[in-house]
């Protein structure tokens, strides 16, 4: 029995420290919106690709088995999608994939008589991009990124915060 209990916490301690050392330096991959355009025909007026940036600031690859992505503006989720069968993204990289999106019709229309009734000089945006990952001791990686989008031409930088990550 004692060399049950001693198995069972050395294994313990072992797994423990296995799980410590995989992800001390890991740092959260980052995902940009690069490009969006309209899909298809323009049959259906609310489907878009969008081009997404992911960079992977990790000297191992990073293989993704899918993502979820949303963006949402003043507060409305506007668009969302999803991918699967994406690139690994060898260390030190990045990657621009192409998805497809539908907007939603509810939101976007919201969205509108907002800024038609409560005119704005700048738009609050949140990225938030859910990677599906082939690791076993992280499943998932969810990134958010958030900031304001000028809307006087401007063109400086104006993120509100950094992005954030969620294990």
């Amino acid at each position: 029995m004692r060399h049950a209990v001693f198995l069972i916490s050395l294994a313990f301690l072992l797994i423990m420290q296995g799980c410590a050392s995989l992800s001390p330096d890991y740092d959260s991959p980052k995902v940009d919106v690069v490009g969006i355009e309209p899909a298809g025909d323009g049959g259906q007026a609310l489907q878009f690709n969008i081009k997404l940036r992911i960079l992977n600031p990790n000297s191992t690859p990073l293989n993704l088995s899918g993502i979820y992505y949303s963006l949402s503006i003043e507060g409305l989720d506007i668009v969302s999608g999803t991918a699967r069968d994406l690139p690994e993204i060898a260390g030190f990289s990045e990657e621009i994939i192409t998805v497809s999106a539908a907007a939603s019709l509810i939101n976007s229309i919201r969205l509108a008589t907002k800024l038609m009734n409560q005119p704005s000089e700048e738009l609050h945006y949140e990225l938030r991009a859910k990677l599906g990952t082939t690791l076993s001791w992280m499943p998932s990686i969810t990134v958010t990124d958030s900031g304001v989008i000028p809307l006087n031409g401007s063109t400086q930088n104006s993120n509100t915060r950094q992005p954030t990550t969620k294990f």
